[in-house]
């Protein structure tokens, strides 16, 4: 007698969670709009030479550093080559920034003449 009751025991919870319960779905108040696609971004943005809007302030870089600087130790040639072979396109963009003293292609940045880091623009 036990072992027929242990055996319906479980039966008897699975029929109590059986109950139809069910709700009808209800409808969507507003419909969402659906969201627009960002557009693909090249990597390092603002390493290609723009034409500025007219009547704004032009933006120029910081004087660099000179390319034979101490600044540049070999982790940050290492990091720069890294960068250069990953992302090419930035050193071929024909902005002037390339020419400047420890130029990161990956980040767009350089070592300006007051020894600190500096965003090409």
């Amino acid at each position: 007698m036990r072992r027929l009751f242990l055996l319906t025991l479980p039966g008897l919870f699975l029929a109590a969670c059986a109950d139809d319960q069910t709700t009808a779905p209800q409808p969507v108040a507003q419909q969402q709009a659906p969201k627009p696609k960002i557009a693909p971004q090249s990597f390092a943005p603002g390493l290609a030479e723009e034409t500025p809007p007219p009547n704004e302030a032009q933006l120029v870089n910081d004087p660099s550093a000179p390319v034979d600087t101490p600044l540049c130790g070999s982790a940050l040639r290492e990091g720069a080559s890294a960068g250069a072979a990953l992302y090419a396109e930035g050193l071929a963009s024909g902005s002037t920034c390339v020419r400047n003293a420890c130029f990161e292609p990956l980040t767009g940045t350089f070592i300006a003449a007051d020894g600190s880091r500096s965003v090409c623009r």
